[in-house]
């Protein structure tokens, strides 16, 4: 677990808030994605980000990205 201070989805409000509900899923925000609600601006780019790497081209399929995902975060000890 990060200890890096962030805001909650209660308490977010402008810029910060329409964010957060964009990228919103099932279980909420990923914390991943909250330790950038100091600055919203790196969120949203640490999302497209994100989104490139695990969705756009690549020799790569979904699921083998989605394997080594999962494999450095059990290295790094952190909740996938």
């Amino acid at each position: 677990m990060a200890w890096i201070k962030w805001i909650d989805d209660d308490e977010a409000e402008g810029p910060l808030k329409e964010i957060l509900d964009k990228y919103r899923g099932k279980r909420g925000v990923d914390h991943i994605l909250k330790i950038h609600s100091l600055n919203p601006k790196s969120l949203d780019l640490h999302y497209a980000y994100y989104s490139h790497l695990m969705r756009g081209k690549s020799g790569l399929s979904r699921a083998e990205r989605e394997m080594i995902a999962v494999a450095v975060s059990r290295v790094n000890d952190c909740f996938y």
